[in-house]
């Protein structure tokens, strides 16, 4: 049974060797105001709270403060995330703390997400990804997933940005 608990990286535009995205959010992750919470998502310390550990993928990680998480609780975790200045800080804290995490910096419609390859993908606030990948974002999702795995998704609802009333029922509804 497929449990969608609720989901910001976005459509690549290149600019010398680095998309406008990757640079947008590298400022994000490096600007000296940047205060970002450590503190896992609430809605997936309960997902995962019965759960036994397995192979996890967080999709579009920032600093890692859930693929850390994970990782700190048996999971073999992959972050992988457009910034490659999120995902150094990732790496760093993940090694300050003594847990295993596995890195890619990539776009998710680059990333090759597998065929029933993970146990849980988490997506926090990817809205933009989401709704403006090119590729069918759902169906790469549940593809990923193993027979009784779990997906979480995070994020807002409504307004411009966020998800639609039914949206991700509709689309995760088979």
């Amino acid at each position: 049974m497929l449990r969608c608990l609720v989901p910001v990286v976005a459509i690549a535009l290149t600019v010398g060797g680095q998309t406008a995205d990757q640079d947008y959010w590298n400022k994000i992750f490096g600007g000296k105001e940047a205060h970002f919470n450590h503190a896992p998502s609430r809605l997936l310390t309960l997902a995962v709270v019965d759960r036994k550990p397995g192979k996890a993928v967080d999709l579009g990680m920032g600093e890692g403060r859930n693929a850390i998480f994970l990782a700190q609780r048996g999971w073999q975790v992959t972050g992988v995330d457009l910034s490659d200045v999120g995902v150094a800080q990732a790496k760093k804290r993940a090694a300050e703390l003594g847990v295993q995490l596995e890195t890619v910096v990539e776009d998710l419609d680059k990333y090759d997400f597998g065929r029933e390859r993970w146990d849980l993908i988490t997506l926090f606030y990817m809205h933009a990804w989401y709704h403006l990948s090119t590729l069918d974002s759902a169906r790469r999702l549940l593809d990923a997933l193993k027979p009784g795995g779990l997906l979480v998704i995070e994020g807002f609802a409504g307004g411009q940005v966020g998800y639609k009333t039914n949206e991700l029922l509709g689309a995760f509804f088979d």
